[in-house]
C-alpha cells in the first residue's frame, strides 16, 4: 500500500507541477526551468538547484540595442541567474532560444550591459559573492583583482589558495583534496573537479510531460559560461556558522563547494540573479535620490562631444528627462532630450544622451544636470547633478583631424577591413618639427611647430600610435621612429598573414610561390629564437603557378614552449633551403589578455568533436570562428580531425569549378540579427560535390561553431548572398 500511495503521489506531481510565487513568462522559461529543477523541488535529483526554487519577478521587457537597432528583449530573474529571449520568432527548439545572462561579468566590471557592444557604467557590485548576504567579503567588487585575470594554473595543480581582503594565503588542509584539483583549463583558467564534475553530471531531468534519464544536465557553456576567475577558496558565514568555502567566478554564474554540506549540496550555485536584479534596480541609486549620473565622473575634464549616461529610478513621467550642460555662470552650453530605458514603471532604468557644444576659450567650471519637466504645469526640476571641468579650445588648432586617414592605413597594414580598426583617441598636439617628432633616419626635416593630433587606434587587441598634422600627413610611430608601410618580399607576395599582422598558432598562410608538386618549409622565428617550421605541399594554382595554403603549427610532442607577445619572422624556403618570401608579424602569447579562445567542430568518422583554438581577441568573435573553421584543423592534429568544408586541393580540382574561382572557400560576411546568423560563404563551397552526408556535416559544422555564442540561436548559410537552393545533395 505504501508503494501504491507513493506511486500515486509521484503521478500527481508529475501531472502538475508546483505554481510559482511569480509565474514563468514564456513556456520556453518554464520549459528551461522544469528540464533540470522540478526533479530537485520534487526530490528526484541529487544535485543542487540550477536556476532555483522559482522566478521571483515577472517576466520583464529589458531595453537591449541588437545591430545598432533598439529594441527589448524579454527576461526574467530567477535566484541562480536570469533567463532571456533574445529572438521571439526563432526556432524555439534551438538550445539557446532562451540564454543565460551574462551577469557575472557585469557584477564584477561595473557595466551594465544595453547592447552587444553598448554598455552604461555603474560601480562593482559590493555584494556577498558567496554565504550569507551580510558577508563583507568577497564581494563582486572584490573580485576586480582576480578578474580576467589567470594564475596559471595546469591540470593537475592543487587549489590550496585563499582569497582574502588583506590579500592571499593557503589552507594548507585542502592542499590533498581531490575536489580541489585542477582538472580542466578554459581560456587559461583552472577548473578544479568538484565544479567540473557539477558541470558535466547526468540524472534525473523532466521533459515533455515525464522525468527522463539523461548522460548531461546541461549544456555547462550554456548555463555558467567560461570562467573569468580562478577558484580560491575563503572562509564565510553560511547560516550564521564561519565555513570553508571553494568559489569560482563564471561569466554566468558562481559556483561554490562546501565541503562541511551535504553531498548533494556540496556544489551550489550562488544567488547570482537576486545579486544582480539587486544590484541594478534595487541599490543602483541611493535611498533619497532618483536619479545618479554614472558618467561622467565628478569632476572630470569634459569636452565636446559629451557623453552623459547614469540611472533613474523609475519616476520620470513617460520615462522622459532632459540632458544638460551649464557653464559656471550657469548658461546652458547644450541640453538634449532622452529616454529613460526602464523596463516598467517604477524600475530602474539606464539612460544615455550626447552633447555637443561649443567649447569656452578658457577652462571652466561647469554642472552635467539631469531634469525632469511637471506634466501639470512644465516646471522643471533638477534630479541628478555631477560638477565638471569644461575644456577651453585656446591653443587648440583649426582644422578636423585625419581620423579616416589613420583608419584606413592600420586596416591597410593589418589586412583587415577599416570598420575593425577602433579610434580609442585623438588629442591636439604641438609638435615640436615638422617630421610630427618622429623621423626616419637620415631624414631632413625643419625645426619648426607643427600643430597636429596623436591618435591611438586599436585593432586586433594591441594599441597603435599616430603622428599627425592637421593635413593628411600621417605617421605610424614606434620608437621616436616612423613604421614603413608593408612591402611585397623578393617579388613573391605572401597574401596571408598580412605585414605586421597580430598571429596566434596555428599561423595560416596562403602565398603565390614554389613549383607545383614540390614541398617548401614555412620557419617562423621569434625574437626571442624560438623557431616552428613545418613542410607545406605547393598546389598547382588557378594560373598553373605554385601556391602555398596551408598552416603552420607546433609539430613536437608534448606541449609548445612559453612565449610572450613578440615579433616575429616568417620565412618561406624552397627545396633547397632558398629563400623565396619573408614577412614580419607579432606573434600573440596565447595566455594573455590580446587572446581569446573559439570552439571549433570537426569530424571525427561520423561524429563530431569540438576543438578550443585561442585567436587574436576581437569583436568579430563570429567571423573569426567561421575563419578558423575554413582553414581546417591544425596540422599533424592527433585527435584525428576532419572536415567536411572543402579543402583548397579539392576547390582546385573540382571539376565544375568557373574561372573566376578562387583556391579556397572563403568567409564574405556574418551577420547577427535577431538571433539569426547569416553566414555568407564565396562560390567555392560548391566544391563539396554533393551527397545527402556531406551536406548535413557541412551545415553541421557551422551551426555548431556558431551557436557557442548566445547571441545566435539559428544559422543561415548563404553562397555569394544567396540563401536558396544552396548546399543541395
Amino acid at each position: 500500500m505504501r508503494v501504491i500511495a507513493a506511486l500515486a503521489l509521484l503521478l500527481t506531481v508529475v501531472a502538475a507541477p508546483m505554481v510559482h510565487a511569480e509565474p514563468f513568462g514564456p513556456q520556453a522559461f518554464r520549459d528551461v526551468w522544469e528540464r533540470t529543477d522540478y526533479p530537485v523541488q520534487v526530490g528526484l535529483a541529487q544535485h543542487s538547484w540550477i536556476w532555483g526554487p522559482e522566478a521571483f519577478t515577472p517576466a520583464l521587457r529589458e531595453y537591449f540595442i541588437e545591430n545598432g537597432r533598439p529594441g527589448t528583449r524579454q527576461v526574467q530573474y530567477i535566484d541562480k541567474g536570469r533567463m532571456e529571449i533574445n529572438n521571439p520568432d526563432a526556432d524555439q527548439s534551438v538550445p539557446w532560444y532562451v540564454t543565460s545572462g551574462l551577469l557575472g561579468r557585469e557584477l564584477i566590471d561595473g557595466q551594465v550591459q544595453i547592447g552587444y557592444d553598448a554598455f552604461v557604467p555603474l560601480a562593482p557590485a559590493n555584494i556577498a559573492v558567496v554565504g550569507d548576504p551580510d558577508n563583507q567579503f568577497p564581494t563582486y567588487a572584490s573580485l576586480a583583482r582576480l578578474y580576467e585575470t589567470p594564475a596559471g594554473d595546469q591540470v593537475g595543480d592543487q587549489i590550496s589558495r585563499v582569497f582574502l581582503p588583506e590579500g592571499a594565503g593557503e589552507f594548507a588542509q585542502y592542499a590533498d583534496d581531490p575536489a580541489a584539483q585542477i582538472v580542466r583549463i578554459e581560456r587559461g583558467f583552472g577548473i578544479p573537479r568538484a565544479f567540473w564534475n557539477f558541470m558535466n553530471q547526468g540524472g534525473t531531468i523532466y521533459r515533455n510531460g515525464q522525468f527522463q534519464q539523461a548522460d548531461q544536465l546541461f549544456d555547462w557553456l550554456y548555463v555558467t559560461g567560461y570562467p573569468i576567475t580562478d577558484a580560491h577558496w575563503t572562509r564565510v558565514r553560511i547560516g550564521g556558522v564561519e565555513r570553508d568555502v571553494l568559489f569560482q567566478a563564471f561569466e554566468r554564474r558562481v559556483l561554490s563547494y562546501t565541503p562541511a554540506n551535504p553531498g548533494q549540496f556540496q556544489v551550489e550555485m550562488g544567488n547570482i540573479g537576486r545579486h544582480y536584479y539587486a544590484w541594478r534596480y534595487e541599490q543602483a541609486i541611493p535611498a533619497g535620490r532618483q536619479a545618479i549620473i554614472t558618467l561622467p565622473s565628478a569632476g572630470a575634464n569634459v569636452n565636446s562631444p559629451l557623453m552623459v549616461q547614469g540611472f533613474e529610478r523609475g519616476q520620470a513621467f513617460e520615462a522622459g528627462i532632459l540632458v544638460r550642460l551649464r557653464n559656471q555662470a550657469g548658461d546652458v552650453l547644450a541640453e538634449q532630450p532622452t529616454t529613460v530605458q526602464r523596463p516598467d514603471i517604477n524600475y530602474n532604468g539606464p539612460f544615455s544622451a550626447t552633447l555637443n557644444f561649443a567649447q569656452p576659450a578658457r577652462p571652466t567650471s561647469g554642472m552635467v544636470e539631469v531634469v525632469v519637466s511637471s506634466p501639470r504645469d512644465g516646471s522643471q526640476t533638477v534630479i541628478a547633478s555631477q560638477p565638471v571641468t569644461i575644456g577651453g579650445n585656446e591653443g587648440q588648432q583649426p582644422g578636423q583631424a585625419p581620423v579616416d586617414q589613420v583608419r584606413q592605413d592600420l586596416a591597410n597594414r593589418l589586412g583587415v577591413a577599416p570598420g575593425a580598426v577602433t579610434i580609442q583617441s585623438v588629442e591636439p598636439v604641438e609638435w615640436a618639427n615638422a617630421a610630427l617628432e618622429c623621423p626616419a633616419p637620415d631624414e631632413a626635416y625643419a625645426t619648426v611647430v607643427t600643430p597636429g593630433y596623436r591618435i591611438i587606434a586599436v585593432a586586433q587587441g594591441a594599441e597603435y600610435i599616430y603622428h599627425t598634422d592637421t593635413g593628411n600627413q600621417i605617421r605610424l610611430c614606434e620608437n621616436g621612429r616612423p613604421v614603413p608601410p608593408p612591402q611585397a618580399d623578393d617579388g613573391a607576395p605572401i597574401a596571408v598573414p598580412a605585414a605586421n599582422a597580430q598571429v596566434t598558432l596555428p599561423l595560416h598562410i596562403q602565398a603565390n610561390l614554389g613549383e607545383p608538386g614540390r614541398q617548401v618549409t614555412a620557419e617562423l622565428a621569434l625574437a626571442n629564437n624560438i623557431v616552428f617550421s613545418d613542410t607545406l605541399q605547393v598546389l598547382a594554382g588557378p594560373d598553373g603557378n605554385g601556391l602555398v595554403i596551408g598552416s603552420l603549427d607546433w609539430r613536437n610532442e608534448g606541449p609548445p614552449p612559453n612565449y610572450e607577445s613578440q615579433p616575429a619572422t616568417l620565412t618561406i624556403r624552397g627545396p633547397e633551403g632558398n629563400n623565396l618570401a619573408a614577412r614580419q608579424v607579432r606573434i600573440l602569447d596565447p595566455d594573455s589578455a590580446e587572446t581569446t579562445s573559439v570552439d571549433l567542430y570537426w569530424l571525427i568518422g561520423e561524429d563530431f568533436a569540438s576543438e578550443q583554438r585561442v585567436v587574436p581577441a576581437t569583436q568579430e568573435i563570429g567571423a573569426t570562428a567561421l575563419e578558423e573553421l575554413l582553414w581546417g584543423p591544425a596540422p599533424r592534429n592527433q585527435a584525428g580531425f576532419g572536415t567536411a568544408i572543402p579543402t583548397p586541393e579539392e576547390v582546385l580540382n573540382y571539376p565544375g569549378r568557373e574561372d573566376d574561382w578562387g583556391p579556397r572557400v572563403r568567409l564574405l560576411g556574418l551577420t547577427i540579427e535577431n538571433g539569426v546568423a547569416t553566414a555568407n560563404f564565396s562560390q567555392e563551397l560548391r566544391a563539396y560535390g554533393g551527397g545527402s552526408t556531406r551536406v548535413q556535416h557541412i551545415r553541421d559544422q557551422i551551426t555548431r561553431t556558431l551557436q557557442q555564442f548566445p547571441t545566435v540561436n539559428e544559422v543561415q548559410i548563404a553562397i555569394e548572398g544567396q540563401t536558396e537552393g544552396v548546399l543541395q545533395p
